[in-house]
């Protein structure tokens, strides 16, 4: 019994989804984390690179579950694509 109670569960782990205010989250904290590392080095937004890695880290702190972490990784991988002006305009917004 112990068994199968074990398979049910981990089958529900692998199918669960994330919930859209779990995507929305690992969305926004993928792409100021990913900008953060594009505008670290660029003359006149270090600081705000910085504003924008806290601010991943806080959207991160509040969900902490498998589902948003799986998220996080799939918006951060699309994240890598967004251009440098884009960036830019996420730090002026802070």
């Amino acid at each position: 019994m112990k068994q199968f109670l074990m398979i049910m569960i981990s089958m529900v782990a692998f199918n669960s989804v994330a919930s859209f205010d779990e995507k929305v989250a690992a969305s926004f904290a993928a792409k100021y984390e990913v900008c953060a590392l594009k505008l670290k080095d660029t003359h006149g937004y270090k600081l705000k690179a910085l504003g924008l890695k806290i601010k991943a880290d806080e959207i991160g702190r509040d969900k902490i579950s498998a589902d948003y972490v799986k998220a996080f990784i799939k918006e951060k991988n699309k994240a890598w694509l967004l251009p440098l002006h884009k960036c830019k305009k996420f730090a002026d917004r802070l």
